[in-house]
């Protein structure tokens, strides 16, 4: 990805790695100056050429001039334009020249591209891969079919276009005018079989964090149509795409290469995964193949009409422009804003893209749990509210029913047999034994299954992901396993992240800050656990509050982040503040900048902070998340600045204390002026600091003897009494295995493990405190 800097030609810029100009940029035509009125202001001629730029969408250049700004903008109000210089007279820019004065580097993203895709034709095709384009009409696909058709010849790869329904017409001109440019190559167009108004009434519209839409109207479409083209059923598939990093946060950390990450028998493959829009609009408009007029009126990203991950630019001037297009959908919006928002509260609400944030089904006409699971002596019990799908029709996913009489009988489950009843009287009740015997992976897998009977409408996302030809949906919308087929390898319910259905993963209510007492969430005054806080406590202790150094309402904040983190005790009556713990003293010569003790923090809060429990119990890891999606999944039963303030405070620790970057709970990012936060899990974890977090889970718990089948059970059921070092730090739990083994190794005077039935017991000493554990890193 090149900066730029402008030269002394009209309009035209230099790519340069040495440049202090770094932003996105877009060309500016006529048809955008038109639309907001700026003919009023400046003379322009009528041309299909670009007349000037603009930096960061909205900011309006003239050779490094800022010469107009929009600001505001959304579903109901178009961006205004501020002119800051009047009456300029504009002309085209020279597109020859812009090419020109980059050629060599352009040549040279060009041809690596061209070679990067050559080989991982060449690396593929000896493993019988086919190779399909992901198409969708916008800048970014169309640089990459153009790529793709200069590396492979027309008979070596598909080109598929993901029909979503949701898409602009000016989008379904601009795969048509592919078409005709490219009229050697093969199109195909993939489409689901359920309409959007289907889907979006079945599932709820998306959200940010609920983003369904991907795998049923793009990902699954495009597989099944792989499968149809090349009849073949488990087909393998390098699928190149127009990914790049500079569009998101999250696409930054996307690797040119991505094995599995949509599918299981998918490759994706990103060409122009560095190239940044400077480039891509030089070649775009060198090559005269920027085909989608929605570029033309100012709109940056060109993807579904109403997308939750659209900014506040693309809501103004789409809806401004294609007002009939965006409405079947756009009124299912103000629907749930009528549902959820006091009627002064609804138009700001939409405004400012509050209802991009939904978290599960609430407010939603079929939102809400169909399951109520209870255990009941050694039984797992399933009570449905709703069905959708037989029960026996879904379960062989699990493993083959080896018995069954009547309303009962006998499944094999991941090795073991489980005695199960159905019973169908005011609704399905379905019961699993010996609870006792399950683990993690059974439980969360009954529970998929459970959710599929509940809420599946036969979406298909979860057939794509079986090679093996086993799940189908029948034409009725019924779920069928080929148990001939069948690995149990569980797949389609892995891929959902923990709900096993991504209906169900859209609108149960089971996320959110209501399931859990929030009381004393905003202890904070909304300041965030810094470092050099830290560090001022350490060094003064309890004289620190009378210094000064910090504002009245930041040393009650740092008050409470202290007396939480067990650094300090609560204060006595008459007192200004607690005196330092014993674990304070421990602390204090291992140092604030060490992030070993902001471990120990951490782990200490799990138990003493409400906001900073929730966070680990509610908000999974692997995910990147804004403020404004934290606030959201706390639900309403709080008001919105005792929630803001909450999660400012919880923010500002992420992202000034080694909590955030170095343990990696919420690794900050910036995006303009604000930032989103990756909670990608403590990887490279410290031991000691594991087992610490364990010893206060037995001393939480008064349990020092353990399996890791019930510790994960524990985490399942009820993990707010014992926070375990899988929920405090985001662990993988195949990772936490082999720490505890590395423990048990050489610290077996605190931890023993017993390797029968593979690391089945851990043993831990109640004669050792959590403080103890500590003097390892002291020693």
């Amino acid at each position: 990805m090149y900066g730029y800097e402008w030269t002394e030609d009209y309009g035209i810029f230099r790519l340069s790695i040495n440049s202090k100009v770094e932003k996105e940029i877009r060309p500016v035509f006529k048809e955008e100056l038109d639309f907001f009125g700026l003919d009023a202001y400046w003379h322009y001629p009528d041309t299909t050429a670009p007349l000037l730029w603009a930096e960061g969408i909205r900011r309006y250049m003239l050779n490094g001039d800022c010469v107009a700004e929009a600001k505001g903008g959304g579903f109901y109000s178009k961006p205004q334009v501020k002119v800051y210089k009047n009456g300029l007279k504009l002309q085209e820019i020279d597109i020859d020249v812009l090419y020109k004065t980059n050629e060599v580097t352009m040549k040279g993203l060009e041809q690596k591209a061209i070679s990067f895709i050559r080989e991982m034709y060449e690396e593929y095709k000896k493993k019988g891969y086919a190779f399909a384009v992901a198409f969708s009409g916008g800048k970014d696909s169309l640089i990459l079919l153009d790529l793709v058709s200069n590396a492979l010849s027309p008979d070596e790869f598909y080109v598929i276009f993901s029909n979503t329904g949701m898409e602009l017409e000016s989008t379904i001109l601009s795969v048509e005018r592919a078409k005709k440019h490219w009229n050697n190559l093969n199109f195909y167009e993939a489409e689901c079989h359920l309409s959007p108004i289907q889907t979006w009434d079945e599932f709820g519209f998306p959200g940010r964090r609920m983003r369904w839409c991907c795998a049923v109207h793009k990902s699954a479409p495009t597989i099944l149509k792989l499968r149809e083209i090349t009849q073949n059923y488990d087909v393998q598939a390098v699928v190149f795409d127009g990914v790049r990093s500079e569009e998101s946060v999250a696409r930054s950390q996307y690797a040119e290469v991505s094995v599995g990450a949509k599918n299981i028998n998918q490759v994706n493959c990103s060409p122009i995964l560095k190239w940044g829009t400077a480039e891509v609009y030089t070649y775009l408009l060198k090559h005269e193949i920027l085909f989608n007029d929605a570029y033309r009126i100012g709109l940056f990203r060109v993807g579904c009409k109403i997308c939750p991950m659209s900014s506040s630019w693309w809501d103004g001037i789409a809806n401004s422009k294609y007002p009939l297009e965006m409405e079947d959908l756009f009124q299912k919006i103000e629907k749930y804003a009528e549902n959820t928002k006091p009627a002064k509260e609804r138009k700001q609400f939409i405004e400012e893209g509050g209802w991009k944030a939904r978290m599960g089904g609430r407010g939603l006409p079929n939102g809400g749990n169909r399951i109520i699971e209870t255990i009941s002596g050694d039984n797992l019990i399933f009570q449905f509210t709703q069905t959708k799908q037989q029960w026996l029709a879904v379960a062989p996913i699990l493993g083959s029913i080896i018995e069954k009489f009547e309303n009962t009988g006998v499944q094999l489950i991941d090795r073991q047999e489980f005695a199960f009843t159905i019973e169908e009287k005011e609704g399905l009740t379905v019961s699993y034994a010996p609870f006792s015997r399950m683990n993690r992976y059974v439980l969360s897998h009954l529970r998929g299954v459970a959710n599929k009977v509940a809420f599946c409408v036969g979406c298909k996302a979860c057939m794509v992901q079986c090679s093996f030809g086993a799940f189908v949906i029948k034409d009725d919308g019924a779920i069928y396993i080929r148990e001939d087929k069948c690995k149990h390898c569980n797949n389609c319910i892995l891929f959902t992240r923990g709900k096993g259905c991504l209906v169900a993963k859209s609108l149960s209510t089971t996320q959110g800050g209501n399931t859990m007492d929030l009381k004393g969430m905003n202890r904070y005054q909304h300041f965030g656990f810094r470092k050099g806080w830290l560090e001022h406590y350490f060094q003064n202790k309890g004289d620190c509050f009378t210094m000064g150094q910090l504002g009245t309402r930041q040393y009650d904040a740092l008050k409470v982040w202290v007396k939480e983190s067990g650094l300090m005790t609560a204060a006595n009556k008459g007192e200004k503040s607690g005196s330092p713990t014993a674990l304070c003293e421990k602390l204090e010569p291992i140092g604030p900048f060490n992030p070993f003790t902001w471990a120990v923090i951490w782990a200490n809060l799990a138990y003493h902070s409400t906001i900073v429990k929730w966070y680990m119990l509610k908000v999974p890891a692997g995910e990147t998340y804004e403020k404004s999606d934290l606030v959201f999944m706390l639900g309403d039963d709080y008001s919105p600045s005792t929630r803001d303030n909450a999660v400012t405070a919880l923010l500002e620790t992420l992202r000034h204390s080694p909590i955030g970057a170095n343990l990696k709970q919420g690794i900050p990012v910036t995006v303009g002026k604000s930032y989103k936060f990756i909670k990608q899990g403590w990887e490279t974890p410290d031991a000691i600091a594991i087992l610490y977090a364990l010893y206060l889970w037995a001393e939480a718990t008064g349990r020092y003897t353990l399996t890791l089948a019930q510790l994960e059970q524990a985490r399942e059921n009820d993990a707010s009494i014992g926070m375990d070092p899988v929920v405090i730090f985001g662990l993988n739990p195949a990772a936490f295995k082999d720490i505890l083994q590395e423990l048990a190794l050489h610290y077996d005077k605190y931890i023993r493990v017993s390797f029968v039935a593979d690391l089945d017991n851990v043993r831990l000493f109640p004669e050792i405190s959590s403080l103890d554990i500590i003097d390892i890193v002291a020693e």
